[in-house]
């Protein structure tokens, strides 16, 4: 039984990724708008494609990536951006706590208290 192979496409690179975030900046408010109405589905892919034909125009030694490869590369890259906000808000809210110990106490109590939930 012959099976074809898929092609895994490169990871994005540090330069790739900073490339859409620029891109994405100036239509970021078209991006972000989930309305389903059917101008904005529309306007919306028309930038999305936009994007990809930009990103793909921009980096041509590479295989030409796919809206949905972008659009994927975008969410991985809120949620890391979320991800690591949360850290450095935990790490300046440890920093400030010791200089309340009243409120300090009653957050870490509330922190232990959330992650029990977690764990259920």
């Amino acid at each position: 039984m012959l099976t074809t192979m898929t092609y895994r496409m490169p990871n994005f690179t540090l330069e790739q990724k900073l490339f859409l975030l620029r891109r994405i900046h100036a239509v970021v408010d078209t991006v972000q708008d989930f309305r389903k109405d059917t101008n904005t589905t529309v306007h919306r892919n028309a930038v999305w494609a936009a994007l990809a034909q930009a990103f793909n125009a921009a980096f041509p030694s590479r295989p030409p990536s796919s809206i949905g490869s972008l659009k994927t590369l975008w969410k991985r890259l809120k949620v890391e951006c979320r991800v690591a906000l949360q850290k450095r808000q935990e790490q300046q809210a440890d920093e400030i706590l010791p200089l309340f110990p009243a409120v300090s106490s009653v957050i870490i109590r509330g922190r232990r208290l959330i992650e029990s939930f977690s764990l259920l």
